[in-house]
């Protein structure tokens, strides 16, 4: 300030400087005293982004789904497959068998998806709807509306509802809506599905295998439910509540966000196998499912060693609807339903 009373010119220079100091001073302060607040803060964002699955979206959103494994890998170098493989506690293999529940609803409650498992003469007793023979295999309505003999790929709209991408990062969206058609009994699923699936097994039955079908539409609270007891399964076993939950998410689907909620998805093995278990993609009935499936317009949902990509381990017996053009593309080129938004849509 005596410079500033000496030369009078220097007196604006000196209050700005002054106030400049201050300024810096008063947010070094600031930062001093509220330090552990902003970095527990920071952790808590590094935290999120590394390790939550949800966060992938904004990683891969410039590039589409994926472009190669390898770029992938490192974008999703921290995702719930990996960190769950971090575990060093040994999971009771009875808990990956699949993400079929225990839970049991009293008679007066809506119907939830767990009603046993049914093969197709157990269908046919009490069908309606359907007569073995009804139908010519040979007979594809798709393929009749595209063009017999047509080497053109079709031209598939991300509006039709046999393609709608369902995973962690796509929930079901809230105006998505279906009508559920009777399996047998209160067995439900999307009622569009059922004639294809009905011939599916049919035509594997007629090859010598007798499937069987199980856990196909399940209600909003029946997955939640089935989730949240996988998790307290693990934790059981010594894991920690992230770690049971990251483990879950590998054979479970968040609540939200399952196939089976919108009756697409059904768990298929056979008479002469029917545990949920990666053992059935070996068994004869698996490997016709897997090579013929295509051909009534289901896909093995979950193939192995795309768990990269759908962050769901291999599953033999999870089959979803996607329309046989689709499948038909989907097993031929070997790619999930990821990729193929990824490539087609």
């Amino acid at each position: 300030m005596s410079i500033a009373k000496k030369h009078r010119v220097l007196t604006l220079p000196c209050l700005a400087v002054m106030t400049v100091i201050l300024i810096i001073y008063h947010i070094c302060m600031h930062f001093a005293t509220n330090g552990k607040r902003y970095v527990g803060i920071a952790l808590s964002l590094l935290f999120f982004v590394s390790s939550c699955s949800f966060s992938f979206a904004v990683f891969t959103g410039q590039s589409g789904f994926i472009k190669t494994q390898e770029s992938y890998n490192e974008v999703v170098a921290y995702s719930d497959v990996e960190l769950a493989a971090e575990v060093e506690v040994e999971p009771d293999d009875s808990l990956l068998e699949s993400d079929e529940g225990t839970w049991k609803e009293d008679e007066s409650s809506e119907y939830t998806g767990d009603e046993g498992a049914y093969t197709l003469d157990d269908i046919l007793e009490s069908s309606e709807h359907y007569a073995v023979g009804d139908k010519n295999q040979d007979n594809d309505p798709e393929a009749a509306e595209n063009g017999t003999g047509a080497e053109e790929t079709p031209v598939f709209d991300s509006s039709d509802w046999r393609l709608i991408l369902i995973n962690k990062q796509h929930p079901i969206p809230d105006d998505y809506s279906f009508e559920l058609g009777s399996i047998k009994g209160n067995m439900k699923c999307d009622e569009r599905i059922i004639t294809d699936l009905l011939d599916m097994m049919h035509a594997a039955k007629s090859d010598g295998y007798n499937l069987m079908i199980k856990s196909p539409y399940r209600t909003d609270d029946r997955q939640e439910n089935n989730f949240n007891e996988r998790i307290k399964s693990y934790m059981k076993q010594g894991y920690s509540y992230m770690d049971a939950y990251k483990a879950t998410s590998r054979v479970i689907t968040i609540p939200g966000s399952s196939e089976h909620q919108v009756g697409l998805a059904i768990d298929i093995t056979s008479d002469t196998y029917p545990d949920l278990k990666q053992g059935f993609g070996e068994t004869e009935a698996g490997k016709w499912l897997e090579e013929h499936s295509c051909e009534y317009g289901f896909i093995v949902r979950y193939p192995e060693n795309k768990e990269y990509i759908t962050s769901i381990d291999y599953e033999p017996w999870h089959f979803r609807y996607v329309g046989k053009d689709a499948a038909t593309i989907i097993m031929q080129e070997g790619i999930c339903l990821e990729e193929f938004w990824d490539k087609y849509l």
